[in-house]
């Protein structure tokens, strides 16, 4: 759960109470737990008393921030291949876009560029 602090503030924000960060100064002490700003503090409180550390759905959603960020990681590599075999082998195809792609996976593997 290394992002606690983060799921505390999505959980309060989802809850209707328009914070803009958190602080957990002391993860054991939920009296320690302070909201920015300041005055919404009060709004925050029962989703703060309420908010299980240990709940298994933190780092279910850790998990899944994760693999959504690498899916896009790997769509927005893919159109820039696309996009550059697009613009210097026009037209772009699925078997050139299949040979670029191998020769990336290549390239990663042996790192020509260090020898």
């Amino acid at each position: 759960m290394e992002n606690l602090a983060g799921r505390l503030k999505a959980v309060i924000q989802a809850a209707g109470v328009a914070i803009t960060d958190v602080s957990l100064p002391d993860m054991t002490n939920k009296a320690t737990w302070t909201v920015q700003p300041p005055d919404l503090q009060a709004a925050a409180q029962s989703t703060i008393d309420s908010f299980d550390v240990n709940d298994p759905a933190h780092d279910s959603a850790e998990l899944n921030l994760a693999v959504t960020g690498h899916l896009d990681q790997e769509r927005i590599y893919s159109a820039l291949v696309w996009a550059i075999i697009d613009t210097y082998s026009a037209p772009a195809t699925v078997t050139k876009y299949n040979a670029a792609k191998t020769k990336i996976v290549t390239a990663f593997k042996t790192r020509p560029w260090a020898q």
